[in-house]
């Protein structure tokens, strides 16, 4: 029995299994000998809620799910994959098999001593906001509780990358989901970038725009993006991807020089960066040249 399982765990790296799944998930499925539950998403439910219930993070499930690169809103009735984690390492096929086997054993094992509960560990409770010490950011926070860098940001209403000591940050995850969900109902439609005249690709520094003014809308500062148009923008390290509005054009000299685009807070965090600054790519439209008619 064990020389089948082994193979069978060797020979596909795709390997369905339809037990021991939490009940709201589909089945689980391996993937290059690690599990992933299949969650099918229910009414209310959000990116940030599924990551917290499977323990993981947005960028290892945006990864796993390429349809999240181009739209990071979920939906009901959609299939996501989410890592299987325990004890806060992924769980190999291997494992799950060993871990279905034993609970099975268990369970048709004769009793032959009285159950005793073993008492539960409370994990201790690091309250809900956090004290700005010298030397944290945004992304150093996000970091020490495990929490989305855009979520922080949108739920504690921060509008650039300047935080100041002795602030308090909203940590609860909680109640910054409920924050999240609010303002995203109030975030503007979707853009889409047109296909229409000649497409030009560039690749670059990304940065945020220092502003006051917070908005849900997804604005940019491009060099030479025609203003009104829409600039598609890519995060290199993640592949998430989102549309932007182009509101104004940034200087070619000065403080900017090095900089290929700004964007807003909200459009900025989107795409999930882990500094202050990002690589980037980005894609926009031009009109065509028309060519020159020549009368005889």
């Amino acid at each position: 029995m064990k020389v089948l399982a082994l193979f069978l765990i060797i020979s596909f790296p795709r390997l369905v299994f339809s037990q021991n799944a939490p009940k709201d998930s589909v089945y689980t499925e391996v993937i290059n000998n690690i599990v992933y539950i299949l969650h099918k998403v229910e009414p209310g439910q959000t990116l940030y809620s599924l990551v917290n219930k499977y323990e993981c993070s947005v960028a290892e499930v945006s990864d796993i799910n390429p349809s999240l690169k181009t739209d990071v809103g979920i939906k009901a009735g959609q299939v996501l994959k989410f890592p299987m984690i325990k004890n806060g390492k992924h769980v190999s096929a291997s494992a799950y098999w060993a871990m279905r086997k034993k609970a099975w054993a268990s369970k048709n094992a004769p009793s032959t001593t009285p159950k005793t509960k073993t008492p539960v560990k409370e994990k201790a409770s690091k309250g809900p906001y956090h004290d700005i010490k010298a030397g944290e950011t945004i992304f150093s926070i996000s970091k020490l509780y495990d929490l989305d860098i855009s979520y922080l940001v949108e739920a504690n209403n921060i509008s650039d990358n300047k935080i100041k000591v002795g602030e308090k940050l909203l940590i609860d995850k909680n109640d910054i989901e409920k924050i999240v969900v609010d303002l995203e109902k109030e975030t503007e439609p979707v853009l889409v970038l047109t296909p229409v005249g000649r497409k030009v690709s560039e690749a670059g520094i990304a940065e945020v725009i220092n502003t006051s003014n917070r908005t849900t809308k997804y604005l940019a500062l491009h060099r030479t993006a025609k203003v009104g148009s829409n600039i598609k923008v890519t995060n290199e390290a993640t592949g998430i991807t989102i549309v932007a509005k182009v509101v104004a054009n940034l200087s070619k000299k000065g403080h900017d020089e090095n900089v290929m685009i700004k964007l807003s807070p909200y459009a900025f965090y989107k795409l999930r960066p882990k500094d202050s600054k990002m690589r980037a790519t980005v894609e926009y439209y031009v009109p065509s040249k028309k060519k020159a008619v020549h009368s005889k």
